[in-house]
């Protein structure tokens, strides 16, 4: 039968194996956490294949391969816009589209929050991140919102000319990769 300076010693081994164990759970819990936040914020490496620029002045370039799409349209809200799109129908799992309008810093009062306000009047719950976008000579605000299995990007790309361009994007993806890319790869002509 086991003395109770037996008990403490093997009351201690557990005590620190189970110490141990939560320690490699949060540490992992931890490289997870960073994983993820590394891959919402920043993009893989884009594949470019073709060049387009709309008549509103916007150029992209864009793998197309992924965006089947890529035209001017008229857009209810936003007028005539840029769009990209990985289909003509939006009936697709993988569906994604983008649009891109050029204006000024007077176009909208405040651009994202007003497009915030109107999707959490249609959807109901979103759930407003920042997301880290770089486009070469401009200054880029951006969010992603989460609208249950949708993902919707609204960015505000500010050149020093004074020009603006305004992107709306919709995923149902999981990944927003393909949108991040697309929207660093915007300049002006």
């Amino acid at each position: 039968m086991p003395n109770d300076i037996e008990r403490n010693a093997s009351a201690q081994r557990r005590t620190s194996k189970l110490l141990a164990a939560m320690g490699i759970f949060v540490a992992l819990g931890i490289i997870a956490y960073i994983i993820l936040t590394l891959l919402v914020n920043r993009s893989v490496p884009a594949n470019p294949d073709t060049h387009y620029t709309g008549t509103n002045g916007v150029s992209v370039y864009y793998d197309s391969s992924i965006w089947k799409v890529c035209q001017m349209t008229e857009d209810s809200t936003l007028g005539t816009v840029l769009e990209l799109a990985t289909a003509d129908s939006a009936d697709g799992e993988d569906y994604e589209a983008v649009l891109l309008q050029r204006g000024t810093a007077d176009s909208y009062a405040d651009f994202i929050d007003a497009s915030e306000k109107d999707l959490k009047q249609a959807y109901g719950v979103i759930k407003p991140r920042k997301v880290n976008l770089t486009v070469d000579g401009a200054e880029v605000e951006a969010v992603r919102c989460d609208i249950q299995a949708y993902y919707a990007v609204l960015a505000t790309i500010t050149y020093p000319s004074g020009d603006v361009v305004y992107v709306s994007g919709l995923t149902k993806l999981a990944s927003i990769n393909d949108i991040v890319n697309l929207v660093e790869s915007v300049t002006l002509s």
